[in-house]
């Protein structure tokens, strides 16, 4: 099986990093640039992961987070936030959610990795 992750960010670069990246590493990425666009897709798509800017056109990622888990379909999806902006400034938006984490952009592609694998199974993935 392979691990299916939704990146969204309005950064085209940064968008096709990440796909590059996972799908590199074998995940089926699916890619969004604004908020809207996460919520349809992560219903129609399914994934066992969200790998999602904080600040961005629609809505922003904090915002969507709230959205998906009122909806059964997509309430169990764990969700990695990713920002340029500190922790620390990010706080109050942020949920506190044990299937919710945080890193900050310049991405650490060791430390990405380590969420992922913390985080996948938590979508329901099972490699």
């Amino acid at each position: 099986m392979i691990a299916q992750i939704l990146v969204a960010d309005d950064n085209v670069d940064i968008t096709d990093l990440l796909r590059d990246y996972l799908t590199a590493r074998g995940h089926h990425v699916e890619v969004v640039n604004d908020g809207f666009q996460l919520a349809q897709k992560a219903v129609e798509f399914q994934p066992h992961l969200i790998l999602t800017d904080i600040q961005m056109p629609g809505a922003y990622g904090s915002s969507v987070y709230q959205v998906l888990q009122k909806d059964p379909k997509t309430a169990r999806i764990p969700i990695l936030f990713i920002s340029a902006h500190s922790y620390d400034k990010l706080k109050p938006i942020l949920p506190v959610d044990s299937k919710t984490r945080f890193i900050q952009k310049p991405v650490s592609f060791p430390k990405l990795d380590a969420i992922i694998a913390e985080l996948l199974p938590m979508g329901g993935f099972m490699p």
